[in-house]
């Protein structure tokens, strides 16, 4: 009988346990919710503060990541690790969701298909239900130019040292603005972005921003997994040889290939050494290997 009484016991505490529990939260962050005039979507933006904001009048840069269900709260957790050991500065975290996105792949799917692709493709990417909504580059871009930014320059201190984050989808849209309107952002972390998007237009923009005379000031990392296709690390190559031949030493770049990463594990690799090189935090570490190297 003492038996059967301990059993009840210990499930009335472990009940009152569950009850009672509450659930993680990331600390120093918040929810903002905005809706586009430029897109007509409506998001969720996953902001995230140094833990010495409300305690401190500095500014601070801002870095914004795209795919925040994923890239916020590694990155939010990446960044204070390196801040509390002072192997970067204290920054201001602005990761782009999408309400809804997190728990229905549909809605990921279309509402990046939609915003990610700077132009239009029938096929291709998820399929051709998702195409229908593709080539939103542009409008997303003016999103972030003319919406996002001042809204997180209203509400917070900030600095003009922006960076921009993007894996896969999001990685082809941050190489589309560092093409187009490369000023918008000082430092670029883009990791397997998809150049294979609408026949490679990625490479034509490229080609068309340096006839136009568009010469990015900017600190870029691009990264990619050796066990990714080899399309994947071709034309990242490819698009990493062709800024270097424009000769502008204003645009500083680093590519490094991550041994053993696949297209989805290389992300949180790529976030840390990206944002250690961005921000010129790398210490004494051997240089990256340059693709130039690798082929001789």
């Amino acid at each position: 009988m003492q038996h059967f009484i301990w059993i009840a016991a210990v499930t009335i505490w472990l009940a009152m346990g569950v009850a009672h529990a509450e659930p993680y939260t990331v600390p120093n962050s918040q929810i903002i919710q905005l809706s586009s005039k430029q897109t007509g979507a409506d998001y969720e933006l996953f902001v995230a503060l140094p833990l010495d904001y409300a305690k401190s009048n500095k500014s601070y840069p801002v870095v914004y990541m795209l795919d925040a269900d994923y890239s916020f709260a590694l990155t939010r957790n990446v960044v204070q690790h390196f801040v509390e050991r002072e192997d970067l500065p204290p920054m201001i975290l602005v990761a782009i969701g999408y309400p809804g996105a997190a728990t229905n792949r549909e809605t990921y799917k279309k509402n990046r298909t939609r915003d990610y692709t700077p132009a239009y493709a029938p096929s291709g990417g998820y399929g051709t239900e998702y195409q229908k909504v593709s080539g939103g580059g542009p409008k997303f871009r003016a999103f972030i130019a003319s919406e996002l930014i001042p809204l997180i320059e209203r509400k917070f201190r900030t600095t003009n040292d922006r960076t921009i984050i993007g894996h896969s989808y999001g990685g082809l849209f941050a190489t589309y603005v560092l093409l187009t309107e490369p000023n918008l952002f000082k430092r670029y972390i883009i990791v397997s972005p998809s150049i294979w998007y609408a026949n490679r237009v990625a490479l034509t923009m490229e080609e068309t921003a340096a006839q136009s005379g568009i010469r990015p000031d900017a600190r870029v990392f691009f990264g990619v997994g050796s066990l990714e296709s080899s399309v994947m690390s071709d034309d990242l190559t490819e698009m990493y040889r062709r800024l270097r031949s424009r000769n502008n030493p204003r645009l500083q770049m680093t590519l490094r290939i991550f041994d053993a990463e696949r297209h989805n594990s290389v992300f949180p690799a790529a976030v840390t050494r990206g944002l250690l090189t961005v921000f010129d935090r790398q210490g004494t570490s051997p240089p990256p290997i340059e693709p130039d190297a690798e082929s001789e």
